[in-house]
């Protein structure tokens, strides 16, 4: 059986240009609830065979890609793994 992705952690989720949005829900920490976290593909557009890469929150797209999709992130840095800051 699949995972259910929408729950008490995450309320709702959407997916516009390529990004995931991630809306946290009631019962996650309360500095999360009702905010959002996307995550955006990451490609190198003169080069369809190259892998994509997936860019959390903040963080830097990687050299010589593009970011798909919109960041509408929205959690204050402290709350976010490091790798998403």
């Amino acid at each position: 059986m699949p995972e259910k992705v929408v729950s008490n952690y995450i309320s709702a989720l959407s997916v516009e240009g390529g990004a995931i949005h991630l809306i946290f829900g009631n019962r996650a920490h309360r500095q999360l609830a009702g905010r959002i976290l996307s995550l955006r593909p990451a490609i190198v557009a003169d080069a369809p065979v190259v892998p994509i890469a997936w860019v959390c929150g903040y963080a830097s797209v990687p050299g010589n890609m593009t970011a798909q999709g919109e960041n509408r992130t929205n959690i204050p840095g402290a709350y976010l793994p490091m790798q998403c800051r």
